[in-house]
């Protein structure tokens, strides 16, 4: 069976037509490529030359073993044959059929002898450094291919002691390290007579008063000396770095306080990975400037106080480049809470909410559902339906079904969701609603009047990857 294999390059291309020996055909393994045994031909493309240099299998094992042996001597800079031939000599004076030669580091001349007549003049092929890698990366190739001609093969070996000798002056040789001698003792010199430093004691920081953290109103959150800041011995909050002034105008529009709200979130629930000891929700009052990042907080109860070490806020919080001070810029101000095991909520922090003070908890304010159109509802109940489930796309890993509560304003927004059972509440991560709960939109709804309607909705996880959306109360 007629074989043709070819090795190709940019600026060269290697083209072998051949033979394969049925004797040796059963050793192959079912699947593999023929083997090629006998070569018939061997091409070799060198543009912008446009005939190709050919020849049988003596041209083509003397071109694969100059060319192996010149790449090595060439990288390696050791010359072991002269004028970089193959280590055969001619036979009855008749030279070898192909030769490399160097003109210099960026030209090769490539010799072959004309097969058909030794008579006639040989052919001389100029290379760049190009053409000559390209040429031996051909070479290379045909060498790793296990079914092309086996039996020919680079034959290339170690070099001895003797032929990789570098035949180079002591002198020179030993230069390089009397250099380095030298300088290390002058260096040596030089730092004995330099004077010993004196350590000195850092001092401590001496805190600045500032008459801005005083003022009541001010809108500074976390403040570490005023009311409603962490008692003595708690970990320090904020303020104790001083270079992130909170204005107290406060930014008010719908798009950009949901965009804020997610922004606060994803960085708190990325970051959240300390598991909690507390039992109760700790509830935090967080500024965030209008690119999301968190400027300060201020713990809101005496559980927040006490393991405000088991959340992120302290490691979020913005520190200006080089311990500068930035100026103060509008802000959004979260609810942010964070209840065991794992669930963080983050909402806008309404003006009835704004002097919470102390308190071991924060009651929750259950959504009146009022819109009650049947045909309302059912429009509602389709959208609620496509929104979670092109958002649900993790595969369930729960027991039982996980019911949830949830309210939608007019628009279908998800403004409040709550679990109904202990089992909803510890997977709700499983869940799509903590990405979909937009509270900035029930924020405006109780500040403004406006899109005040609100439906009530069941949401059923089952455990076999059902969704299940119909109204809390049904249709009436």
């Amino acid at each position: 069976m007629s074989i043709q294999r070819q090795y190709s390059l940019p600026t060269c291309k290697l083209v072998l037509e051949g033979l394969t020996d049925d004797n040796l055909s059963g050793d192959r393994q079912d699947g593999a490529r023929p083997l090629m045994s006998i070569l018939v031909s061997a091409e070799c493309y060198l543009p912008p030359r446009k005939e190709p240099i050919a020849g049988g299998q003596e041209f083509f094992q003397s071109l694969v073993n100059v060319v192996s042996h010149y790449a090595q001597e060439f990288l390696s800079g050791v010359k072991r044959f002269s004028f970089y031939t193959i280590p055969v000599e001619p036979r009855d004076g008749v030279p070898t059929p192909v030769q490399l030669q160097k003109i210099n580091s960026n030209l090769h001349r490539l010799i072959v002898q004309p097969q058909e007549s030794y008579n006639s003049a040989p052919i001389e092929i100029d290379l760049s450094a190009v053409q000559l890698f390209d040429l031996v990366e051909a070479v290379d190739q045909f060498c790793a291919d296990s079914q092309t001609l086996p039996q020919i093969h680079g034959n290339l070996r170690s070099l001895s002691r003797q032929e990789a000798k570098v035949h180079e002056p002591v002198a020179k040789r030993a230069l390089p390290a009397t250099v380095g001698l030298s300088s290390l003792a002058v260096a040596a010199l030089a730092f004995f007579w330099m004077p010993i430093p004196v350590y000195q004691r850092p001092l401590e920081p001496v805190p600045a008063e500032s008459s801005e953290e005083s003022r009541p109103g001010t809108g500074a959150i976390a403040s570490g000396n005023g009311p409603g800041s962490s008692p003595a011995g708690s970990p320090p909050g904020p303020s104790s770095f001083g270079t992130t002034p909170v204005s107290n105008r406060q930014i008010t529009d719908v798009s950009e306080l949901q965009r804020l709200e997610r922004e606060v979130y994803n960085q708190i629930d990325r970051a959240w990975r300390t598991p909690p000891t507390f039992s109760e929700a700790l509830v935090y009052q967080v500024a965030a400037g209008t690119d999301g990042a968190i400027l300060g907080y201020k713990p809101e109860n005496q559980a927040a106080r006490d393991y405000q070490d088991e959340t992120p806020l302290l490691d979020l919080v913005y520190i200006p480049v080089d311990g500068g001070t930035a100026e103060a810029e509008e802000v959004a101000v979260f609810r942010v809470v964070f209840e065991p095991p794992s669930t963080v909520q983050v909402s806008p922090w309404s003006s009835d909410r704004s002097e919470v003070g102390d308190r071991s908890e924060v009651p929750r304010v259950t959504p009146v559902a009022d819109i009650q159109d049947p045909t309302v509802l059912e429009s509602l109940q389709q959208q609620v339906y496509d929104t979670i489930d092109r958002s649900w796309t993790q595969n369930p890993d729960f027991e039982r079904d996980l019911i949830y509560r949830i309210w939608v304003n007019a628009f279908g927004a998800i403004v409040d969701y709550e679990a109904t059972n202990s089992l909803a509440k510890t997977a709700v991560n499983q869940t799509p609603l903590k990405e979909l709960h937009q509270p900035s939109a029930d924020y405006v709804r109780n500040t403004t009047g406006s899109n005040s309607s609100l439906a009530e909705f069941r949401v059923v996880f089952t455990s076999g990857g059902i969704l299940q959306v119909s109204p809390w109360k049904g249709f009436r």
